[in-house]
């Protein structure tokens, strides 16, 4: 459905809309283009999803969320911007994620509000009630300097969680991988690390699910409003399903206690539409089982599993949590280094739309 304000015509359709097929023959790549032009606009190295993951995104559909994406055209049809509104299933019912991007060249004319008010129109018709978005920025840019940020205070956002964003450039240096290994091994005696490629295997299916619900639960959440995650092999077997019909390959980690219960994961996951990047997911060592270096063992094995199939690979790319000392302590003894800061924004939905209808063009994304 349109969603118009003055000239600037917004279009939506989601992964439950029967005609999306339709809409992305006619949308989706002005979509994608107008998306990719605004997230990149300032930044060396955005890493954005890839147009073949994206249109087998909407395509495919996900089970974990509802997405809908939205095209901002004006009266001459050029396309002046776009955003994306992800409404949770599973949990988090109260929550809408909604981020939109102007293309440079039509920014200051209230394109970026004309989106969001359109995002919220959806997350409200939903049942949401809180809204979360996302910026992310060089490292040196003051929020204040960054179109994204001073839009997101403008409307009333509030920053729920800092994040820093790391890249890792490949190949590590030689042995530095051993030496991590043999240095962290003595403080994880008993414990295993499974490494495998693609889905994981029957026998460890039930562990991943265990592990992701506990993703939402032990892993620094500043003040974000979630509330915890319920996995399990049909929900895991579903995402990757929807990966592989994304074309991305990927690796996975698996620690076990001595008593053999899963107490650890990482996954790395690279697509075939940019085979250069591996994309650091989950990673996570559950409370219980901390401080034997086992989110360093981790990753090294994940890493060394990768490079064997990938060996091409030029860097990897990890966002944590910037409270989140051990892991960036890990990251760092592997070489990882700072290049964008990132923040996660959140606020009641009824206090955005209120300060969206008052912003003024000028400071409009």
């Amino acid at each position: 459905m349109p969603w118009l304000t003055g000239d600037v015509h917004v279009l939506t359709t989601s992964t439950d809309d029967p005609a999306r097929a339709a809409w992305a023959a006619e949308h989706f790549d002005d979509w994608y283009a107008a998306q990719a032009a605004g997230e990149s606009h300032g930044r060396a190295d955005p890493a954005l999803w890839q147009p073949g993951e994206r249109r087998a995104q909407l395509e495919h559909g996900t089970v974990d969320d509802r997405i809908h994406l939205l095209l901002a055209r004006d009266a001459a049809g050029a396309a002046l911007g776009a955003a994306e509104v992800w409404l949770p299933v599973h949990d988090n019912a109260h929550l809408a994620i909604v981020d939109a991007a102007v293309v440079p060249a039509h920014r200051r004319r209230g394109v970026g509000t004309a989106l969001l008010r359109a995002g919220l129109d959806v997350a409200a018709a939903a049942g949401r009630t809180r809204v979360r978005s996302t910026t992310e920025r060089p490292v040196g840019v003051a929020a204040g300097d960054w179109p994204g940020s001073a839009a997101a205070t403008a409307w009333g956002f509030a920053v729920a969680q800092a994040v820093v964003r790391r890249q890792l450039l490949l190949p590590p240096r030689p042995g530095l991988l051993d030496e991590l290994e043999r240095a962290a091994a003595p403080r994880a005696t008993g414990y295993a690390v499974r490494t495998w490629a693609g889905p994981a295997p029957q026998e460890h299916v039930d562990a991943i699910a265990h592990l992701a619900s506990r993703m939402s639960t032990d892993a620094p959440r500043g003040e974000l409003s979630t509330t915890p995650e319920v996995w399990d092999a049909t929900r895991v077997r579903e995402g990757e399903v929807l990966r592989t019909a994304q074309g991305r390959r990927w690796w996975t980690a698996l620690a076990l206690a001595p008593g053999g219960e899963p107490v650890g994961y990482t996954v790395l996951v690279n697509s075939r539409h940019e085979p250069q990047r591996l994309l650091q997911h989950d990673t996570l060592v559950v409370r219980e089982h901390r401080g034997h270096r086992l989110g360093l063992l981790l990753k090294v094995a994940c890493l060394r599993a990768a490079l064997h199939d990938v060996p091409g690979a030029e860097r990897v790319t990890t966002w944590n949590a910037a409270s989140n000392a051990p892991m960036v302590a890990v990251n760092e003894a592997l070489g990882f280094r700072c290049d964008e800061v990132v923040e996660e924004l959140e606020a009641p939905l009824e206090a955005v739309r209120a300060a969206a209808g008052g912003v003024a063009a000028g400071v409009a994304r």
